[in-house]
């Protein structure tokens, strides 16, 4: 390690120094940390790698993905455990309206009130909004303000409440792709791809060259 480009950060309880401009696991596994558990895609996707940092200077805890969080001198930062939610089990088809069932599948989300501790997600989703608008039946505008969800489960370690707001807004969107008609284009290319329709297509672009395939991807972008 060149010790002039490196920095001390208080990592799982030990103060370390670490070289500039690794992430948080970055940091373990050039510490020796053994790190299976927690760590995923690497890229911010899969939610594994929870985190808990403290700024030097700030007296605000934060929250974050380690794969992601890079470290900066005086660091203060822990990774969470898996933490446990509860799973509700269902069955989508039997249900004719399965958001009428909201209620006794995920009885817990209607004690929420709105205090806000849910609001540590690390893709920025305002998990309270989301929460206030299921329980007000409002399931378009909860859905389109959970696509970037990751399922990490910060939100559901804060809460008072015991609630889960990962798998409440995922029971939603299972359950509006049920009650509600595919757009027809949807319905349509669903159908194709279905039927194989394009796998001989989709074989001649796999057998191209990078010269051939960029000379495609050009004659799409103009059609």
């Amino acid at each position: 390690m060149n010790l002039a480009n490196s920095i001390t950060i208080e990592l799982e309880g030990r103060k370390i120094k670490v070289p500039e401009g690794l992430t948080v696991i970055e940091s373990l596994w050039d510490t020796g940390h053994d790190v299976k558990r927690g760590v995923g895609c690497l890229s911010g996707l899969c939610g594994a790698c929870t985190v808990v940092y403290l700024e030097k200077d700030s007296k605000k805890v934060r929250f974050g993905l380690g794969c992601q969080k890079v470290i900066e001198d005086g660091l203060i930062v822990i990774m969470l455990p898996y933490f446990p939610s509860r799973v509700a089990h269902y069955l989508l088809t039997s249900m004719d309206s399965p958001l009428q069932h909201l209620a006794e599948i995920y009885s817990e989300l209607y004690t929420c009130n709105d205090c806000k501790a849910c609001n540590v997600c690390p893709e920025w989703i305002d998990v309270a909004r989301v929460m206030k608008a299921a329980k007000d039946e409002d399931y378009e505008t909860a859905t389109n303000h959970i696509t970037d969800c990751i399922m990490c489960g910060l939100c559901a370690s804060r809460c008072p409440k015991g609630i889960a707001p990962q798998h409440v807004a995922l029971f939603i969107q299972r359950a509006l792709v049920v009650e509600r008609l595919f757009p027809p284009n949807l319905h349509q290319r669903l159908s194709e791809m279905e039927s194989l329709k394009f796998e001989q297509e989709l074989a001649r672009v796999a057998a191209m060259g990078t010269d051939e395939l960029e000379s495609y991807c050009h004659t799409l972008g103009e059609a």
